[in-house]
């Protein structure tokens, strides 16, 4: 409001000094700016405010120190979801595939031994590249949101990262993707806010 003042007193003066003749420029030039002023603030309000917002997100704790990343991927197709729930005579390995892609395998990160299994399953595996944790860490690490996003549907876990220091185990993430849901093991971190704004669709162009 300050600056709109000083507008106002500025004009004023101008407006005094000038000779009735050309005081109907002024008078003009004066209503067109305060209105001009208004309705700028009233238009950018919105903008200035999501800005504001945007400058407040805390980036905290990061979710694990790793010197190798294992990514394990499936084609797993939806409609087979009801054939893997149905079978009643299902076999150790139907149980973990069932567990892995659907379920809560693993429980901790002290269960591992699925690991071994994963390509028996169905996974592909590959060694994401080092010149990606860069940006991969600016995804796992503790984060607030401007805008958390949840969804109603059946989890379908497709994406396994296995985060690894020194060849050991120090980090799980399950991921689905269709419905932005995670499962992650290993961190102390809050991963509350995972994957929101926009991190999923990043995370999933960093793995293609």
């Amino acid at each position: 409001m300050g600056w709109r003042n000083a507008l106002i007193q500025t004009l004023s003066a101008i407006f005094k000094n000038t000779t009735p003749k050309m005081k109907q420029i002024p008078i003009l030039t004066f209503i067109f700016l305060i209105f001009l002023s208004c309705n700028m603030t009233n238009e950018n309000k919105k903008e200035i405010i999501e800005k504001a917002e945007i400058t407040k997100q805390v980036i905290g704790k990061k979710f694990f120190d790793y010197d190798a990343i294992e990514h394990y991927q499936t084609d797993f197709d939806k409609l087979k979801i009801g054939e893997l729930y149905d079978n009643k005579s299902k076999s150790k390995i139907d149980l973990l595939k069932e567990g892995v892609i659907l379920g809560d395998i693993p429980h901790s990160i002290s269960d591992l031994a699925f690991i071994k299994n994963l390509e028996q399953i169905g996974f592909k595996k590959t060694i994401v590249d080092k010149s990606k944790f860069k940006s991969i860490e600016e995804i796992f690490v503790e984060k607030t949101t401007l805008e958390n996003i949840a969804t109603a549907c059946i989890y379908v876990y497709r994406d396994i990262l296995i985060f690894k220091k020194e060849s050991k185990v120090v980090g799980i993430a399950k991921i689905c993707f269709d419905c932005l849901a995670n499962q992650i093991k290993g961190t102390t971190a809050n991963t509350e806010n995972f994957g929101q704004d926009g991190d999923y669709g990043k995370l999933a162009k960093i793995l293609q």
